[in-house]
């Protein structure tokens, strides 16, 4: 399936389709209550307090809120050359939520939670958060809320959701940040979208006919990214462009750390997590356009 830049969404509805086409079985929904949500939520309070006030002390910081005395909605687009960002901070917004979420479901699944009872309490945990931020950007005069955001929160913890209850999707499907610092936003990582690239992973080492197979090291990766949005790349003549890619890349994950165990150590399933979520540089080889 060709794809374009401009159809990078259905690209990547697409790409899960697929995957999904290869699920072993649907994840079967357990009962579910308010107790079993805060008694969730008390197991991964440190965390979740660490979450909300970490984004309340650096969105005070850096997102301008309280500077508007009335609550802003603003349009922001999605993926348009017209837009802040060219869409990638419409990424930024569903890994982020991506990254949460599996964060918290990964915490509640070491506590013996079930996949279906840890992922749906880590997802309701990461919206609350993610709606926060969004009522407060609400109240600044550089931002405004935006209901795309929203969109791209939900998507981001869905994703995540059904990658942890559906079996075999997690073995096979990564979503991605590969980041390149530029010095561009006050070394900001979060706001500097000169340097992410988002990347979807498709894992060879997840699938019966070459999990046992050299190519189990390797993977399919198409993303997107975006270059020149920024005041300071314009200043320093930078043009604005939004990029695909298409490649093949290392499985870092089995490379370094074999095939997922149920037994694995706190050590092996942190840095498997790492490279689950954090594309390095220089570990694929890509056609653009």
């Amino acid at each position: 399936m060709p794809c374009k830049t401009t159809t990078f969404l259905q690209c990547m509805a697409w790409a899960l389709a697929v995957v999904l086409t290869h699920g072993e079985a649907s994840a079967q929904t357990l009962p579910y209550s308010r107790q079993t949500f805060w008694e969730d939520t008390r197991a991964v309070k440190w965390e979740t307090g660490l979450l909300f006030g970490g984004a309340i002390v650096f969105g005070s910081k850096n997102w301008n809120w309280g500077s508007s005395h009335s609550f802003r909605t603003t349009s922001e687009g999605w993926f348009g050359p017209d837009t802040e960002s060219g869409g990638a901070d419409k990424l930024g917004h569903a890994f982020s939520a991506y990254l949460i979420t599996n964060g918290l479901t990964e915490q509640l699944l070491r506590q013996g939670r079930s996949p279906e009872r840890g992922a749906l309490t880590a997802v309701v945990i990461t919206q609350a958060l993610m709606l926060g931020v969004e009522i407060l950007d609400g109240y600044s005069v550089d931002h405004g809320w935006s209901t795309e955001d929203v969109v791209m929160n939900m998507l981001g913890s869905g994703t995540a959701y059904w990658r942890q209850v559906t079996p075999g999707v997690r073995d096979k499907l990564d979503f991605r940040l590969e980041y390149a610092p530029t010095g561009y936003k006050g070394g900001n990582p979060i706001s500097d979208y000169a340097g992410h690239k988002y990347v979807l992973a498709l894992k060879f080492a997840g699938f019966n006919g070459t999990r046992d197979t050299p190519l189990r090291y390797l993977e399919l990766q198409t993303g997107y990214y975006t270059r020149g949005f920024s005041r300071e790349e314009q200043l320093d003549g930078v043009g604005r462009s939004r990029r695909g890619f298409i490649g093949i890349g290392l499985n870092l994950s089995e490379l370094l750390f074999g095939q997922r165990a149920s037994n694995e150590s706190g050590a092996l399933r942190g840095g498997r997590f790492f490279l689950e979520h954090i594309q390095l540089p220089a570990t694929a080889t890509r056609s653009e356009w």
